[in-house]
């Protein structure tokens, strides 16, 4: 999970997807998906130091199968 500005990023490898969810002082907004089984199973989000969200993927665990583009490592540049 990450936090910037107004909202929180949470990824999920069940799910593949990011979750956003909007914060608006003591409160949330509704959750919204993101990136719906775009890029697999989504395990860490972080913020980079220049405001982009990195995201890494873990899409071999437990298949054993390597394919190009499997577990990498996604940069989405800050808006």
């Amino acid at each position: 999970m990450a936090i910037a500005g107004d909202t929180t990023y949470v990824a999920a490898l069940r799910g593949e997807r990011l979750w956003t969810l909007p914060l608006n002082g003591d409160t949330t907004g509704e959750p919204a998906a993101r990136l719906n089984e775009e890029y697999g199973r989504l395990r860490t989000v972080q913020i980079a130091p220049d405001g982009a969200l990195w995201l890494t993927t873990s899409n071999i665990a437990g298949r054993g199968d390597l394919r190009d583009g499997d577990d990498r490592i996604l940069r989405f540049p800050a808006r």
